[in-house]
């Protein structure tokens, strides 16, 4: 025995709402992880120009503080060249700790953890 035709029609129309609804879920979905992502942006835009602004500031007080100490040093009589190679040498070694730090950051992010963590490796 042969199903009725309006059953087949019926199905096809509750698969076509379905569909139809799953794609309607599946756009508001997507549409709110791109209001997110806009939002992430703007946030790490504006996080950013702070970092800027406080690295502009960090820097200014560490260039005041060498210029302080080089003016009370020559106040007692230390000679200005003397004076501006200890800044000299006292920034540059500033510079190689903060070398140190960044590379050892750097070294540390490693996502093969993340990444043998989601997929392990097979072992031989």
């Amino acid at each position: 025995m042969e199903a009725p035709h309006s059953d087949t029609s019926s199905d096809t129309s509750d698969f076509s709402q379905a569909v139809t609804s799953h794609k309607q879920w599946f756009k508001s979905v997507l549409g709110l992880g791109a209001l997110e992502a806009k939002l992430w942006v703007a946030s790490s835009a504006q996080l950013l120009a702070l970092m800027c602004g406080v690295i502009f500031l960090l820097l200014t007080t560490w260039l005041l503080i060498i210029a302080t100490s080089a003016v009370i040093a020559w106040s007692y009589g230390l000679p200005l060249i003397g004076i501006f190679l200890t800044a000299t040498l006292v920034t540059f070694l500033s510079a190689i700790v903060l070398l140190y730090f960044v590379k050892r950051t750097l070294n540390n992010m490693n996502f093969s953890r993340t990444l043998d963590t989601i997929i392990p490796a097979e072992e031989e």
